[in-house]
């Protein structure tokens, strides 16, 4: 049964909601298309700075009434930035859902940004760069983006470096937040037991106060496809590989994701398989898709010993290149039925509900429904994910990263299975 509505409020902001009568919670969020490629280079980390300063108080409530408030009635409360879009959300009990929503629209609209919050506010995300530096696969995947994106910003970290976050000022943060947190910019969903009509209503009561500038436009995405070495003092060698992939509206990202599981994307996959439990020469080892409104990234990721890089990468190289011609029938029915049973499955959690609501809206401007996305991953072929295959992996579309103690002369190209001029 299709329960999903929808309301425009008169500014452009954009409420829909999923209503499942049998659940006994509700799960909402406030998303907004703000993410660190829309912010300019002397600002890079700005958005996400607000997200975490969204929570440290308002003009009617502080940062602790805010945790007590939500854990009174065993809520959740949280909130993310990615690269296109920062999302504020909460689950609640059903009977809680007023409260969950009054405390959402006030720290959306009226966020205090305290000066000694912001300097307090700087250490702890400084603090998490620097966290980000000392964990080696987290590291390797953000030296992987800035190549892969190089000069543009897409390539630029979430979360910053220590130069921007620490010159940020209350001023900018006021004018960024004002300017890009608009109500052309917003959609507010919910998923479980909500009434729509009385959810807008506790929504519109205070949304008019968004400012109506236009939503940030992309740029033109330039893909660069290089090998860099990273010399650290590191015990293993982490590798990623990027490749430029499906967008959130490509036709071909159905046939992209059953490419994906079967290469790396669980413990039967290929990568898995061979590199792991055949070879022993990677403990974690996988495949992955990222996609946003305009492009993608399929990448894969593998850490071993450097005494055994060369073996690792020969047979990553392997795996990937020769994907298009030895692809079998099986393979791709296997993975359809794997993808199959992580959508219904995630159609038991509200939380999931609700994002699939706010991701439908911003990428497609429409709700996207479970029955429709199952038929159009039913479609997939044998021949479709071979085209889709030769596409995104023919050689010389890479984009290759080893950060740990291997030499940096290394020919990355090379042991992956890439003879360049």
């Amino acid at each position: 049964m299709n329960t999903y509505k929808k309301t425009v409020l008169n500014n452009g902001v954009r409420i829909v909601t999923e209503q499942i009568p049998f659940f006994e919670s509700v799960s909402m969020g406030i998303w907004v298309r703000s993410g660190s490629r829309f912010e300019p280079p002397d600002l890079n980390g700005i958005c996400h700075f607000i997200e975490h300063m969204l929570f440290k108080g308002t003009h009617r409530r502080s940062a602790l009434t805010i945790a007590k408030e939500i854990d009174a009635v065993g809520g959740a409360l949280n909130a993310f930035t990615s690269k296109e879009l920062t999302s504020y959300h909460c689950r609640v009990l059903s009977e809680n859902m007023e409260l969950a929503v009054d405390l959402l629209n006030d720290i959306y609209l009226n966020p205090a940004f305290p000066d000694d919050e912001i300097d307090r506010e700087k250490q702890v995300v400084c603090g998490e760069i620097c966290q980000v530096e000392d964990t080696a696969e987290e590291l390797v995947h953000e030296i992987l983006g800035a190549r892969l994106w190089e000069n543009d910003p897409l390539g630029r970290p979430i979360l910053g470096t220590i130069e921007t976050v620490e010159s940020l000022n209350r001023p900018e943060i006021l004018n960024f937040k004002d300017k890009n947190y608009s109500a052309n910019a917003t959609v507010i969903t919910a998923a479980g037991k909500v009434d729509h009509e009385r959810f807008v209503n506790l929504i519109c009561a205070q949304m008019d106060t968004l400012s109506t500038a236009a939503p940030p436009v992309n740029g033109k995405v330039r893909v660069d496809s290089t090998a860099c070495v990273v010399n650290r003092d590191l015990e293993q060698v982490h590798v990623c590989v990027g490749i430029e992939g499906p967008s959130a509206t490509d036709e071909r990202r159905h046939s992209a994701y059953v490419l994906n599981t079967i290469l790396g994307g669980g413990m039967s996959s290929r990568l898995f398989q061979e590199i792991r439990e055949k070879r022993g020469l990677a403990y974690n080892v996988y495949s992955f898709i990222s996609s946003f409104s305009d492009t993608g990234i399929l990448g894969i990721y593998a850490g071993c010993d450097s005494e055994r890089i060369e073996e690792m990468m020969g047979v990553m190289g392997a795996e990937t290149l020769g994907f298009a011609k030895n692809v079998t029938e099986e393979e791709v029915q296997l993975a359809i039925s794997q993808i199959r049973g992580n959508i219904i499955l995630a159609t038991e959690s509200t939380e999931s509900r609700m994002n699939r609501l706010a991701k439908s809206e911003f990428y497609f401007g429409r709700q996207v429904t479970l029955q429709e996305i199952l038929e159009a991953l039913d479609k997939v072929t044998l021949q479709s994910v071979r085209e889709t295959a030769e596409q995104l992996l023919a050689p010389g579309k890479q984009t290759i990263v080893a950060l740990g103690p291997i030499d940096e002369s290394t020919d990355l190209f090379n042991l992956f299975g890439v003879h360049k001029n």
